[in-house]
């Protein structure tokens, strides 16, 4: 995939190899347990990251309100510590539903081998912000 290998090469903007700026978006995932929202596995990398959002039972929100707080707030603090012009994140996402378990494990191999795939670490648990 093209955009996968653009990502893997950490072009654009990388503002999340700022150790305050990757501290700040975890912060922020860890966060949404105020709202039930449980985020078991995520990785941060260069220039995007991902996570596994799981909204828990009785949860108020959806995807998109989680995914405007998680930018809007990490955004925001992002500039104010670090300074900088312009959005920080894209606005689009990309999402995808676990139905089985088999699914699931797919997707935290994903997340966890993303840092080892882009030429990081050797392994997952070497990245600092990958959990």
């Amino acid at each position: 995939m093209t955009l996968e290998k653009y990502l893997d090469a950490h072009h654009g903007n990388c503002t999340l190899l700022q150790v305050p700026a990757a501290r700040i978006l975890v912060d922020e995932l860890g966060a949404l347990s105020e709202w039930n929202v449980a985020v078991p596995h995520y990785t941060v990398l260069p220039n995007h990251w991902h996570a596994m959002i799981v909204p828990g039972a009785g949860c108020k929100y959806s995807l998109a309100t989680i995914m405007k707080r998680i930018k809007g707030r990490s955004a925001h603090t992002i500039r104010n510590e670090l300074g900088g012009r312009g959005a920080v994140w894209q606005s689009e996402w990309f999402d995808r539903w676990m139905r089985n378990d088999t699914e699931w494990e797919k997707c935290v191999d994903y997340i966890r081998n993303n840092p080892v795939k882009s030429g990081l670490v050797r392994t997952w648990a070497e990245h600092p912000w990958t959990r």
